[in-house]
């Protein structure tokens, strides 16, 4: 289920969507927090600078007195608490400052360089940012900033870079289930008119918002298109009705006659041909039948005589029915259905529907022994099976089963036009159901209809 719900095209373009989204807000955010910190630290190592050329120029000036006075002055004033300053004389002893000797590491002449360093008074060390120059006559001056304040503010730099990380990530999942929501929403319209349309519902059209984007202009095509295509299919269906209609009279004339030819000849030649003959226009006018009720199914006639009824009491019956012809065809049938199973649908259409299926079980399970009628709840819908145990159907044809005028042999030899299974399709798809074709377990055929348990 977890990798079905991943292959979800919508669940991978929010996906990606949210991807995008947060690689863009940490990237910012990243940049953001980088320039924070380079500008804190160039910053203080401005100040060390500053305070570098100003004693500079105070030594150049005032000499090392000089020097002397405006540091302990600049040391004194604790205007500046993260200022670090050390004066050392020619010989490399320390003169004046708040550090606690010369670092061993540091030079006579650092550009700018972070080093940790204990002040005077101080009892651990601290990290510092500090630059020093070599003055004349053989001093040297070191001049820095403390960066505990500057780390603080990097640390808080980060820690909003990560509140704002989160509230980000949160705000672009919720845009990108909004978008996945819209997008399943606008998709589910059209899949929702194919759905109908593949269940037979040619009426059916997709919703439109009136919005006149991509989806609303696509919807407004496909809509012309299935107009067109009712259009087609109801004209087709008016030609098929009316031609197996107008078929009719004719064929039930030509009976007639052949009946009462047959009555007045006594020539055992003549009368075998006329029998074959009836018996040819039999199997045409139970055709013509059968294709004005699948024309009639498909158009949706029929459905205001839908009714709740057991399904129990249907099976029950069309065992007792087809009992007698199942005994001589060598055949038992079963009936498995539980009491309380109930459906809304046209008793008599479903009852043609089966009686269908068990004509072909009795016709073309040779050499099997039983048909078992079935009814089992599955969800919110009732499975209905109709099960033999002959030599069933190649697995490479049962597709073709269903299709109109279709006979398959061996399996399909004998009598009829092929439009049984046919005729229970649409009669499925009629009460909103489908109709699957499959091989029984160990051999043999099963046809079952899903169709909806009736809503209290």
């Amino acid at each position: 289920m977890r990798r079905g719900f991943f292959q979800s095209t919508t669940v991978r373009l929010a996906l990606a969507l949210l991807l995008a989204q947060v690689a863009a807000l940490a990237l910012g955010l990243t940049v953001i927090h980088r320039f924070t910190e380079a500008t804190i630290l160039a910053d203080a190592r401005t100040a060390a600078e500053v305070a570098r050329d100003d004693f500079s120029e105070e030594y150049r000036q005032e000499g090392e007195a000089g020097l002397v006075r405006a540091i302990r002055d600049r040391i004194a004033a604790r205007d500046d608490q993260n200022f670090v300053v050390l004066l050392k004389g020619p010989d490399g002893a320390p003169i004046i400052g708040n550090l606690k000797q010369w670092p061993a590491t540091v030079g006579d002449a650092e550009r700018w360089r972070r080093i940790s360093l204990f002040r005077e008074g101080g009892l651990v060390a601290e990290e510092m940012g500090l630059v020093t120059v070599r003055l004349p006559e053989g001093h040297v001056l070191l001049t820095g900033e403390v960066l505990e304040a500057q780390a603080q503010l990097a640390k808080a730099s980060q820690a909003a870079f990560l509140y704002a990380l989160a509230a980000g990530i949160l705000i672009a999942s919720i845009v990108a289930a909004l978008a996945a929501w819209i997008l399943s929403r606008r998709v589910n319209a059209f899949a929702r008119a194919a759905s109908a349309i593949a269940a037979g519902k040619l009426d059916a059209r997709v919703e439109r918002d009136e919005t006149g984007d991509a989806f609303d202009r696509l919807g407004t095509s496909i809509n012309a298109m299935l107009d067109r295509i009712e259009a087609l299919v109801g004209e087709l269906r008016m030609v098929t009705d009316s031609m197996a209609h107008d078929l009719r009279s004719p064929v039930s004339r030509m009976k007639a006659t052949l009946e009462q030819a047959l009555g007045r000849t006594r020539d055992e030649q003549a009368t075998g041909a006329l029998a074959a003959a009836i018996d040819e226009a039999d199997g045409l006018h139970r055709l013509l039948d059968t294709a004005l009720e699948i024309s009639r199914a498909e158009a949706g006639i029929g459905r205001d005589q839908f009714a709740r009824f057991a399904l129990a009491p249907l099976l029950e019956d069309l065992a007792e029915v087809y009992g007698p012809l199942a005994e001589d065809e060598g055949f038992a049938i079963t009936v498995d259905a539980p009491a309380g199973l109930v459906v809304m649908a046209h008793r008599e259409m479903l009852l043609r529907a089966l009686s269908n299926l068990i004509d072909n079980a009795l016709k073309y399970a040779a050499g099997g022994a039983t048909i078992r009628l079935s009814a089992t709840r599955s969800g919110a819908e009732v499975a209905l099976s109709v099960t033999d145990d002959g030599p069933g159907i190649p697995e490479d044809r049962i597709g073709e089963a269903a299709k109109r005028f279709v006979r398959l042999d061996p399996a399909r030899g004998g009598s009829g036009a092929g439009l049984g299974l046919s005729l229970a399709q649409t009669i499925a798809h009629m009460h909103d159901g489908t109709m699957t074709i499959g091989r029984a377990d160990p051999h043999g055929m099963v046809v079952t209809f899903r169709l909806p348990i009736a809503s209290d």
